[in-house]
């Protein structure tokens, strides 16, 4: 049996360079969006160099691709991830 709570995200042993998502992010160009169907949401960059999340639920800012990368993944892997 597997435990849920030990199972790893599986871009953190491939490293996020290798995730589809984090690729998409880093390639945005100013005003361009992309949606993410599994979330309903739309992220675009601004003329700022923000990113930003829109769906009906939210609407936040995010000052670099990671960050933005992190909550994404977040919203999607809503499990914790414990260590024993």
């Amino acid at each position: 049996m597997i435990d849920v709570n030990a199972q790893m995200h599986v871009y953190e042993y491939l490293g996020k360079e290798n995730d589809p998502l984090y690729n998409n992010i880093t390639q945005l160009k100013v005003n361009q969006s992309i949606q993410i169907p599994e979330t309903k949401m739309q992220i675009t960059k601004t003329r700022f160099g923000m990113y930003e999340i829109v769906s009906a639920e939210q609407h936040e800012c995010y000052s670099s691709a990671q960050s933005l990368y992190e909550q994404i993944n977040a919203l999607l892997n809503p499990i914790s991830f414990e260590r024993l």
